[in-house]
């Protein structure tokens, strides 16, 4: 199974064995980012699925996938066994097997990267309230437009919550919003973002349908790309929609260290939606007829930001989190990977690292001489190891002091083109 980061202990769990706690430890003995186990079955068919630090956490699959059945609230991978056999590399939640980091052709097409002093006021309006107590949600928040609670510095956005009174309200936050200003169809839209932890808090990066004000929720449609509760170590995306009149859900959790920043991604086209955590997919949705989900997620959403305080998910603040406490976003970009859009003044080669696996360095060839591109280099935790331009068609990195493990290779032209790749040290 493909390593994320913040995974302690994953394990695989199944009718095999009796879907018990932590039978089948899996572990990741020479650090390459993908977790290992072996099992003893007799000859048979199975279901199981991973699940981690005796079911903290567990995995979801969409049951329209060619791996998954559907068993109770879950769906599960199935497994035949006839002799002994090695199973290709799978990702948390997906319900294909994991392929090899593809050359995508993907063209920025928008981007906030606050390195202003202010909100783009062309891009962004705020919520103000406390939308007729508490969003829905139960959530005890006022929020406002105050320097005090949102503020654009030092390249990054920084929504603060505190616990202050407001209006009848013990805590003041902010949310912003691009409903009516930019409204999209379609892409991969991420951004980077650090949460803040804390019991009662509950910060979010998502999407709602553009006719939101016309249909109401859930009518419209909602994609949570990331949203984190209090002190948990797992980070969720969400598919809400309406269903027969009815409030539908679906989504995963994966884990990862809550105290770092993470880069959160939604590809979403006509067919489905892919959540990704630095770059690793760990759940995809189709969108069907027979739930109603294909006529919800074809049109235009927009984007939302926020910090909530307490509510009816996250519960309530205990006087253990700390206030202030502040979420902050480092970049939001949205790309699209339609060719014909993409600028004719620029050819994306055919780019090759080598060698692969490598010992004390690679070499990147076939770059277009004359361009400058940025290369960063992740290790499988996504912490970057390497950060650098390169111009030539052929250039080395120097890698003597790395560890052994995988590492994810990110080249960004300076027209946005974007090649990624997948490396692994010796």
């Amino acid at each position: 199974m493909n390593g994320l980061s913040g995974f302690i202990r994953p394990e695989v769990n199944g009718t095999f064995n009796g879907w018990c706690g932590n039978c089948n430890a899996m572990t990741d003995s020479n650090a390459d980012g993908i977790w290992e186990t072996t099992i003893s079955l007799n000859a048979g068919s199975y279901e199981y699925k991973f699940s981690f630090d005796s079911w903290t956490g567990e995995e979801d699959l969409s049951a329209a996938g060619s791996c998954a059945i559907t068993s109770g609230t879950f769906s599960n991978r199935t497994l035949t066994v006839q002799s002994d056999m090695v199973l290709n590399v799978a990702c948390w939640g997906l319900c294909s097997d994991c392929l090899p980091e593809n050359v995508d052709t993907w063209s920025m097409v928008w981007s906030d990267e606050f390195d202003g002093t202010a909100l783009n006021q062309q891009v962004w309006v705020h919520d103000i309230g406390t939308g007729n107590g508490g969003w829905g949600n139960n959530e005890l928040q006022y929020y406002t437009n105050s320097p005090n609670n949102i503020e654009v510095s030092n390249g990054s956005l920084k929504i603060t919550a505190r616990q202050e009174n407001l209006n009848g309200s013990n805590y003041t936050s902010s949310r912003v919003i691009t409903n009516n200003l930019m409204e999209f169809k379609y892409g991969k839209i991420e951004s980077r973002i650090k949460v803040p932890v804390g019991q009662g808090l509950w910060p979010a990066f998502w999407m709602l349908g553009a006719n939101f004000e016309t249909a109401s929720w859930p009518q419209c449609g909602e994609i949570d790309i990331m949203e984190h509760i209090n002190n948990e170590n797992v980070t969720n995306g969400t598919v809400h929609w309406n269903n027969n009149s009815s409030h539908a859900y679906k989504g995963s959790a994966v884990p990862f260290n809550e105290n770092d920043f993470h880069v959160y991604a939604a590809i979403w086209d006509s067919t489905s939606v892919t959540f990704e955590l630095d770059g690793h997919s760990y759940f995809r949705f189709p969108f069907i007829e027979s739930n109603n989900t294909a006529a919800i997620f074809q049109k235009e959403f927009f984007l939302l930001l926020n910090v909530a305080v307490g509510g009816n998910w996250p519960g309530y603040p205990d006087g253990s989190a700390t206030f202030p406490a502040s979420m902050e976003v480092d970049y939001i970009r949205i790309y699209n990977n339609d060719v014909t859009s993409i600028s004719t003044d620029i050819e994306i080669p055919l780019t090759n690292i080598y060698p692969n696996p490598f010992d004390d360095q690679f070499t990147i060839s076939n770059l277009l001489d004359g361009t400058t591109w940025d290369v960063r280099v992740t290790n499988c935790l996504g912490e970057i190891v390497a950060q650098q331009k390169v111009t030539s068609s052929s250039s080395a990195i120097d890698t003597k002091n790395w560890n052994s493990g995988v590492y994810f290779v990110t080249l960004v032209s300076k027209e946005n083109k974007q090649i990624n790749l997948k490396m692994i040290k010796k």
